[in-house]
């Protein structure tokens, strides 16, 4: 092993490289350019995610550091906050350069001219003021600081600080982009013009105040604010009201950022961050313009400047047959977007009117705005079926969604049953219990929540089953969870063909890994593939260095955090790590163990993070079907072949450019193979 390199790289610095991959997307030339301006947006959105959810973890760990004189561990030293900070800020350096040096001009030459840090022209004016009239004015709140009104500024709320010519009172006005479109765009005479509302209030801000007072400046900024809430698990039936109660106190956190535009006079940002009570240290100068997640509702929309149009792959049935029909006979293999989401839709419809359906259970994590999935539970129920639906209401930031459709469903007859202390179900999970002799339980397990709206651009997978002996042992995980406790030392025992967090599945992942080890040893092929969002559990990576020491071929896919180091001499020679960013968000499971060609493949919900084995009820399933098991082979080799839209990452954790002179965009790829794989289907059918 080289010397001095630690195990682990830090999660959150790891977690940064993850961004930077999403903004070197933004660069690609192959990318569209509306596109690349959506990765932008993607970027700013996971930083401010960053600054809510791991920033304070940062500062608390420093200062707990300081505090005591001691270093809690070598991941969590004072030189983790330093790095993060001179890491973001080189990232947002790019993320500039790529916007004013690359996106802006090219939307230029496609007459779409963005006022970006330049005035806003006379002839766009002309429609901008009568639009801050009628619509802007309407949501305009005026403070002044002057020690008679308090002043809160609300998580990532977009302001500016005006300063008066010979007075020391600042005035505060929100930028009102919660309450409508960040953008105003107009055509003239066949350019489309487009100005953040931010310039036009700056421009007819004189408008909001006495004619006595002359305006000498006006400055936008924002404040981030942790967004941990404290819930307690003990609340039970009650623990909803708490949740909405917690809530609504998310946006009053204690503030982890403070953006400002440069050129802000130093009396100005003393002012503010004496009356905001925010640390100096949390200070950052950014752009003039902040919250560029707001890019998302760009309003151009040339369509040569976007993805094509990618129509999901529908599944087509027997003439004259159910979904359950098809399912009684045989597994189906459902890959969304590449494939059309109708048919898990169809599998909880045909469960809200099929006669011979008694019961329906499912696990619902994050659910769509305006969920069919639901609707078709709520039928069920009023159909007269015994409809049980957990709801796990501690998913972060759907809380008040999750809690919205929890208490339509229980006024709708739904059983509903709420988180379990100190556990989430991450589970995406669903069983129907037919009145039947043959196969009389159907399943749904899947890799992503059962949302149709995050369906269109997470690449996940759905496997719809009528294997007894595994839906047996999902309907006791659900007798589980109707008791909202934690397992007990014999409940392990009761799964053999699944693997359920929290009880048996670090196990079973553990003999998975060992048995690749048995097979090097003996001198056969060994090899484990892994695809999942993140990796971080210290066990299991201990594990997989023991495998590449013994000669196990390593092949990892992951999207996001990832702590193991790949080929460090001695230690992980055999372990290679790739990333892949694209069209699509990459999201899907899957755990490939070769056992000497006889493969055994699982899917599932579960990264190895500590929360997911350790602190969540997660399930990840075994495929048996020899043709999916092919096909799931198959759709993981075009992405190990990706040598477009994927990195290898190094030792470091740094993005590394892969060239095979394939020019193969797995994504792309993939929409291929399974649109070949569905009309060999229809010509079967």
């Amino acid at each position: 092993m080289e010397q001095d390199v630690p195990l682990f790289i830090n999660r959150d610095l790891s977690w940064l490289s993850f961004n930077e991959r999403v903004l070197m997307e933004a660069s690609r030339p192959y990318v569209p350019l509306l596109e690349r301006l959506k990765f932008l947006a993607i970027y700013s959105s996971n930083l401010d995610e960053f600054y809510r959810v791991r920033m304070p973890l940062l500062m608390a760990f420093r200062k707990l550091n300081k505090k005591n004189g001691l270093v809690i561990d070598n991941l969590h030293d004072g030189n983790v906050l330093k790095d993060a900070k001179r890491t973001i800020g080189k990232q947002q350096e790019t993320f500039g350069r790529l916007l004013c040096e690359g996106i802006l001009p090219g939307l230029l030459q496609e007459n779409i001219h963005v006022c970006y840090n330049t005035p806003i022209p006379a002839e766009l004016m002309d429609h901008a003021e009568p639009y801050f009239h009628h619509t802007i004015a309407a949501h305009l709140e005026i403070t002044h600081l002057d020690g008679r009104r308090s002043f809160f500024p609300k998580n990532n709320q977009l302001y500016l600080a005006v300063m008066f010519t010979g007075q020391i009172d600042i005035a505060i006005v929100n930028i009102p982009s919660e309450a409508i479109p960040r953008f105003f765009s107009k055509d003239i005479d066949g350019v489309q013009y487009v100005a953040f509302i931010d310039d036009i209030i700056k421009l007819l801000i004189d408008r909001l105040f006495d004619g006595n007072l002359s305006i000498s400046g006006a400055y936008s900024f924002k404040v981030t604010r942790d967004a941990d809430i404290q819930l307690d698990d003990e609340y039970g039936d009650d623990m909803a009201e708490i949740i909405e109660a917690q809530i609504s106190k998310r946006d009053y956190g204690l503030a982890t950022r403070m953006l400002y535009e440069p050129g802000m006079p130093k009396s100005v940002l003393d002012t503010l961050i004496s009356s905001f009570s925010i640390r100096k240290s949390n200070k950052i100068s950014g752009g003039n313009y902040h919250n560029l997640k707001d890019f998302f509702d760009f309003p151009a929309k040339k369509t040569a400047l976007q993805y094509l149009k990618q129509i999901p792959i529908p599944y087509t049935l027997v003439r004259g047959t159910t979904l359950f029909d098809e399912v009684a006979k045989r597994d189906l293999f459902i890959n969304t977007p590449y494939e059309s989401y109708d048919t898990v839709l169809r599998f909880f419809n045909e469960a809200a009117i099929a006669p011979d359906v008694k019961a329906i259970k499912t696990t619902m994590y994050r659910v769509a705005q305006q969920s069919r999935i639901i609707h078709a539970l709520i039928s069920a129920a009023k159909n007269g079926k015994s409809v049980t639906v957990f709801v796990e209401l501690k998913a972060r930031f759907d809380e008040a969604n999750n809690i919205k459709w929890a208490k339509r469903m229980k006024e709708a007859g739904i059983n509903i049953l709420y988180s379990i202390p100190g556990l989430k179900v991450h589970a995406k999970v669903a069983l129907v219990t037919r009145d039947t002799d043959e196969n009389p339980l159907l399943g749904l397990l899947s890799t992503g929540n059962f949302n149709e709206n995050t369906a269109n651009v997470y690449t996940d997978h759905m496997l719809l089953t009528a294997h007894q002996p595994m839906l047996e042992e999902l309907d006791t995980l659900f007798s589980f969870l109707q008791k909202r406790k934690r397992r007990t030392v014999d409940d392990h025992t009761a799964f053999g063909h699944l693997l359920v967090a929290s009880f048996n599945m670090m196990d079973e992942f553990m003999q998975l890994i060992n048995g690749e080890i048995c097979h090097s040893r003996k001198g056969l092929p060994a090899r484990i593939t892994i695809k999942m969002n993140n990796i971080e559990e210290e066990a299991l990576i201990k594990k997989l260095y023991e495998a590449s020491q013994d000669g196990v071929e390593i092949n990892l896919i992951i999207r996001g955090i990832c702590r193991i180091r790949p080929g460090v001499k001695g230690l992980s020679d055999n372990i290679s790590v790739r990333r892949i960013v694209g069209r699509y968000l990459e999201h899907g499971r899957i755990f490939i163990f070769h056992n000497n060609g006889k493969e055994d493949i699982y899917m599932g919900s579960a990264d190895w993070m500590n929360r997911n084995i350790y602190r969540r009820i997660e399930v990840c399933f075994p495929v048996y079907d020899p043709q999916i098991k092919q096909l799931i082979k198959n759709l993981v080799d075009l992405q190990l072949r990706d040598d477009a839209a994927a990195v290898v990452l190094d030792e470091n954790c740094c993005n590394v450019s892969v060239r095979n002179n394939e020019d193969l965009h797995s994504q792309q790829a993939i929409y291929g193979l399974l649109a070949t794989n569905r009309t060999s289907h229809l010509s079967a059918v």
